[in-house]
């Protein structure tokens, strides 16, 4: 009974260096070659080189069955454990930090409690007694290369991952000119986008609109229960001669394809024609345009366009059309893929056909996993849970602000 309780502890412990060996090198195989950031290629790196410590590990834990062990195999099992519990116990704090469920973890939970029980058998064997002494120079070579390590790190992959990512949206208007068939005048709008910053970036969505406001003017001067009643109503200008015209969505859609990519210094220019009647019913029109990204150096994205209109988890009132966009966001690393649930961000298009001034188009986005309970788990997040999703994919928002203009003026314009 003894022998095979023996060669069960023997199993198992080689078990646990095996498996975590191919743990390390599934990590890092998937990240040397895989990971969007340096910071990234260098973990899978590690990861390899740890795989490698796991290997010498097994050999050295084989040869301390023989009758001769060599001098440094107690070393090299006391790091494969160690290497064990530290990657464990890390993976273990991401999964419960990223606070959903992979079938994974099972992986960690079972490894971990291994690494301590394995040390608890390097204890007892008393390999303390036969570990080399570590002389002061190795101790000074490794802080030095720590330090420049550190300093590598800083410089060259933390500042540059830390940059922010800065998107520029722009919208104007062409000359203005009449059709002769249907009585309408038509109208050029340029949309353009650009990377202006260091980090490329997705595109989840965009949205331009454009508003036609009709000549309003009145001789009498506007009291203050005037003005109350405009902000009631929803307007955000008060003027003393103007009542304050209703505006009318005239165009609106999206200008960029969900998924474009868009690298640093590189550009998104997109024209569109707007109809609009020819009798000058508008005296001025508006235009604004939105758009909401996602950085590329936090992770990759398979876009799965739809355009009918879909049910959206955020209060909605009467009249309100809702068009959804989802994309399923892959991590920047195997480590964060592997411990955290599969994630997918989701933008809505929310519209409806009324004034524009008391209910203009706009971009709603969210990030939340997957539930197999219902289609997908998208409560409401609080803005602690918004911020912190913001910052860790680098979800961010472009606004042209609106700009105005006569039609007048418009068709005056000389040039395109």
């Amino acid at each position: 009974m003894a022998q095979w309780r023996l060669w069960m502890r023997r199993v198992l412990f080689g078990a646990g260096l095996a498996l975590t060996a191919i743990e390390l090198a599934v990590f890092g195989v998937a990240d040397a070659g895989g990971a969007l950031s340096l910071t990234g290629r260098i973990s899978g790196v590690i990861f390899l080189v740890a795989a490698l410590a796991e290997i010498a590990a097994i050999i050295a834990f084989r040869d301390q069955l023989g009758p001769r062990p060599a001098k440094y195999s107690g070393l090299l099992i006391l790091t494969g454990v160690l290497i064990s519990l530290t990657t464990n116990l890390t993976l273990l704090a991401l999964q419960l930090d990223s606070r959903s469920y992979t079938h994974l973890v099972w992986v960690w939970v079972a490894l971990l409690p291994w690494s301590c029980w394995a040390l608890w058998q390097i204890h007892c064997s008393r390999v303390w007694s036969t570990l080399p002494r570590t002389q002061g120079l190795a101790v000074g070579a490794a802080a030095t290369s720590l330090l420049a390590v550190t300093n590598f790190t800083y410089t060259q992959i933390y500042q540059p991952y830390s940059s922010p990512a800065l998107v520029t949206t722009t919208a104007e208007f062409g000359k203005a000119i009449i059709l002769k068939e249907g009585g309408a005048a038509a109208v050029p709008l340029r949309l353009r986008t650009k990377n202006t910053g260091k980090v490329g970036v997705y595109i989840l969505g965009s949205l331009y609109t454009v508003a036609g406001q009709k000549a309003s003017f009145s001789n009498d001067h506007r009291t203050l229960q005037d003005w109350k009643k405009d902000l009631n109503e929803g307007k955000r200008e008060l003027s003393l001669y103007t009542p304050g015209g209703t505006r009318d969505l005239v165009a609106q859609g999206a200008f960029i394809g969900e998924g474009a990519a868009l690298e640093p210094g590189a550009e998104i220019v997109t024209e569109r024609v707007i109809q609009l009647p020819a009798d000058s019913r508008y005296s001025v029109i508006s235009v604004g345009g939105q758009v909401v990204f996602l950085r590329k150096d936090r992770g990759t994205i398979a876009s799965v366009r739809e355009t009918r209109p879909r049910e959206s988890p955020y209060p909605a009132g009467p009249n309100i059309m809702q068009v959804e966009h989802r994309a399923r966001i892959y991590q920047s690393t195997a480590v964060l893929e592997f411990t955290r649930a599969p994630q997918y961000a989701f933008v809505w298009w929310v519209t409806r056909g009324e004034a524009a001034e008391s209910s203009r188009p706009y971009l709603m986005t969210s990030i939340a996993p997957a539930d197999k309970k219902k289609r997908f788990n998208l409560d409401l997040p609080s803005e602690t849970q918004i911020r912190r999703i913001e910052d860790r994919y680098g979800l961010g928002w472009s606004f042209t602000g609106y700009a105005a203009k006569s039609l007048k003026e418009l068709m005056d314009k000389k040039g395109g």
